[in-house]
């Protein structure tokens, strides 16, 4: 199932933009009614497009802070695609080969797009892309000799940057939701919003330790010196492409806990909203999967991390089909590949 070409872009498939930048939203946004899914797709560029200036290579603090602020113009109120103009001009260099360098040559594109959208939904991804655009103005930049450097030096400081970026994430979508569902996204419970943030930040974090090496080797160490003190070991070892199995557990236990939450907002919805159900259940089913193969997999490269098997993706998506509507069937999916988290390894 192929998601629509943007309205306001005809050359503009989200289908293909999305493949590029996350294979994984890429499988379950096919998943959701329309137009949530066509929402949230154009919400996923615009996220992506933020991610890219932040993780843009030999960018100066005044000029990232630039490119922020251009972003802040356009995203608005009102949402205005023209203040992109020069932000897309200054990634011409990328390759076409390269997915986030074709996004942001059509970033003015999927703004126009998110302009388009019912009010509600316009402000609910303009509101959360300021937000990720506030919290990541206050990340460090990499060396640009790409030298190893801590991001965080607490948990906290990890927990938060999780949180702007994917927390915020959550709760956007938590508000779609509940104006596709043909609730006032205003009347969502702090619970459910709570939930909502700690789905994005148990993902975030899955991430994380997952591509410990690949953000290495681009000079990032996001887990923080704290967790290795925590398990009585130098920061040093965290500067190593095998992550030690300790800290591994540490940040496990910790993704596993958010992830806990995200299985309760996911049964939350009615078993009716199957759309939505799969689009939460896949990811949330994959990020356990993964975790554990963080603590079985030990990574030597960059290119060599714990991923999940493209049989393992199958079986997720076939399961999540067939259990989408049994919350005892989904529980008990849960519990047995959960249980093995705490395991010794």
């Amino acid at each position: 199932m192929l998601l629509r070409v943007m309205s306001t872009a005809s050359d503009l498939p989200l289908d293909e933009l999305l493949q590029g930048v996350s294979r994984t939203f890429a499988l379950s946004i096919p998943e959701l009614p329309e137009p949530l899914g066509h929402w949230i797709g154009t919400a996923y560029l615009i996220c992506r497009i933020i991610d890219t200036v932040e993780d843009r290579p030999g960018t100066d603090p005044a000029d990232r802070h630039r490119m922020f602020d251009e972003l802040v113009t356009a995203l608005g109120p009102p949402v205005r695609p023209d203040a992109a103009t020069s932000l897309t001009e200054r990634f011409a260099d990328y390759p076409d080969s390269d997915a986030c360098g074709r996004l942001m040559q059509r970033a003015e594109q999927v703004l126009a797009e998110l302009a388009s959208f019912p009010p509600p939904a316009t402000q609910a991804v303009a509101a959360c892309g300021l937000e990720m655009i506030e919290g990541f103005r206050e990340t460090p930049l990499t060396t640009r000799d790409r030298r190893p450097r801590f991001l965080c030096q607490t948990l906290d400081d990890l927990e938060q940057y999780c949180h702007y970026a994917a927390g915020v994430v959550g709760m956007m979508l938590a508000r779609l939701f509940a104006l596709h569902l043909g609730a006032d996204p205003a009347s969502l419970t702090p619970q459910r919003l709570e939930q909502a943030r700690r789905f994005g930040r148990g993902l975030q974090l899955t991430n994380i330790v997952k591509d410990h090496p690949a953000d290495l080797a681009d000079g990032r160490v996001f887990i923080p010196p704290e967790a290795a003190r925590l398990c009585g070991l130098e920061p040093g070892v965290l500067k190593q492409p095998a992550l030690p199995l300790p800290v591994r557990k540490l940040i496990v236990a910790r993704a596993a806990g958010h992830l806990d939450e995200a299985l309760d907002y996911t049964l939350g919805f009615p078993a009716t909203a199957t759309g939505i159900r799969l689009f939460c259940l896949q990811p949330l089913m994959m990020a356990v999967l993964t975790l554990d193969r963080v603590l079985t997999h030990v990574d030597t490269t960059p290119d060599d991390r714990p991923k999940i098997s493209r049989e393992q993706v199958a079986e997720v998506l076939a399961t999540s089909r067939r259990l989408v509507r049994d919350n005892e069937g989904i529980r008990a999916w849960y519990a047995r590949h959960r249980a093995e988290l705490e395991t010794e390894h």
